[in-house]
């Protein structure tokens, strides 16, 4: 999970760029849309310079949100319209930074066996890899008609004892993708969002420090390739959810959605059916 944990101010802080300070309304140096979506609506954040980055605690770069209605409730043509979406968008974001998907590694990051922190992991178990088909056999490889794609899931540090960055950066080095896609579970600030969004950025990520577990960014520095990051929100911190502030058993818990299974597995098929889509294989 990624980056919402409390701010220096004592501000409850959000990983959705839709929720942070005055994103959403006029201010220098920040470009705010919405437009409707074959399911749900899109709304869309630019932030053009430094001064915009301070004032909402984010890198400069596109912030992409689409709200659709609730994930544990979508049916099956449900799941198909929002893949399709999940696919333009990727396509658009490659087409407005200029790049060529020649090579995609898709990483998902988090905690397979923590439900509310496995929407990575669960999406790149359904990803198509083609690296492989791509080295050793040529011809069948063009016969596909998809980019390169490769898929890693690195845990989480308890378990391998290795930064999840450490692993993202050792892979790229060897294989040097021209694109990394980020896949995590993201933290939202209000209780509507859960389990009813998905936010893409071209900015990269930092896995872990929603749960104020501080790891190093996955991003085009440690990379050395574009980092487009994805993900969808599935806890909320629970004094959020209460007036004042309450200390004891309500502090310092994260909660999550009662039908988070249903969520996260209907939010992992949606987003990897986009990226099998926009430069895969789909079966």
């Amino acid at each position: 999970m990624a980056n919402g944990n409390y701010g220096r101010t004592g501000r409850f802080n959000s990983d959705l760029a839709v929720e942070r300070r005055r994103a959403n309304t006029e201010c220098a140096g920040i470009e705010y849309t919405v437009e409707a979506g074959a399911i749900g609506e899109w709304e869309r954040i630019r932030v053009l310079d430094d001064s915009a980055s301070e004032e909402i605690g984010r890198p400069r770069g596109h912030y992409d949100t689409l709200a659709i209605p609730e994930m544990s409730e979508l049916d099956a043509i449900d799941i198909e319209d929002a893949a399709d979406e999940v696919s333009r968008e990727l396509s658009r974001l490659c087409d407005v930074n200029r790049i060529s998907p020649y090579r995609v590694l898709v990483v998902g990051l988090g905690n397979s066996e923590l439900t509310p922190d496995a929407l990575g992991a669960r999406t790149a178990e359904r990803i198509e890899a083609t690296l492989h088909i791509a080295k050793t056999d040529r011809e069948a490889f063009e016969a596909l008609g998809c980019s390169e794609i490769a898929v890693l899931s690195p845990g989480v540090k308890s378990g391998s004892g290795l930064d999840a960055a450490d692993t993202v950066g050792g892979v790229c080095e060897r294989i040097c993708p021209s694109l990394v896609l980020a896949i995590d579970s993201l933290a939202a600030r209000s209780p509507r969002r859960l389990g009813r969004t998905i936010q893409f950025s071209d900015t990269g990520i930092h896995p872990g420090s929603g749960i104020a577990s501080h790891t190093a960014a996955i991003d085009e520095d440690l990379t050395g390739a574009p980092v487009i990051a994805i993900g969808v929100p599935t806890v909320i911190d629970s004094r959020l959810l209460v007036e004042g502030e309450p200390g004891g058993a309500v502090a310092n818990m994260l909660v999550c959605p009662k039908d988070i299974d249903t969520l996260v597995d209907n939010s992992a098929k949606i987003i990897a059916l986009g990226i099998n889509r926009a430069f895969g294989v789909e079966y």
